[in-house]
């Protein structure tokens, strides 16, 4: 797979599940899933990590708005970059959504939620963000 391509399937990637999840906890809070507390403490805690990586995707793909600069040929990348590149976002979706459902289906209650929910963001979010801004040519800060 070449860069451009996983710049790709990864700002479509993260646009859209980015935008799941929030759909997610919107739904769950209209359907008394949870109370207005819990859910603004829930968009506050999880709107500014993925704010920042999706700004990272819509960037890029604003940068390519025109064919000839989506088109620039890119070297193929390593197995394992590629592997880790698909890994952290991958798994960082899946754990929030799984953290989302258990909270909005009574299987967590609220404080270990927001304990959990606040982990995953700061250790995923770590992570997922050194390998969008290697791929995505920004400076880790």
């Amino acid at each position: 797979m070449t860069e451009n391509k996983l710049r790709t399937v990864l700002s479509a990637f993260f646009m859209l599940s980015h935008v799941s999840l929030l759909l997610v906890v919107l739904a769950l809070f209209l359907a008394h899933r949870f109370i207005q507390e819990e859910f603004t403490t829930t968009m506050g805690i999880m709107v500014p990590a993925l704010g920042a990586l999706t700004t990272l995707a819509v960037t890029y793909a604003v940068s390519v708005k025109e064919k000839k600069a989506y088109v620039v040929a890119s070297e193929p990348l390593s197995g394992i970059y590629i592997f880790t590149a698909l890994l952290f976002p991958i798994a960082f979706l899946l754990i929030l959504l799984a953290l989302i459902l258990m909270k909005g289906f009574y299987v967590l209650p609220f404080e270990p939620f927001k304990l959990s929910l606040g982990a995953v963001e700061t250790i995923f979010a770590g992570y997922t963000g050194k390998v969008m801004a290697s791929l995505f040519g920004k400076t880790p800060e």
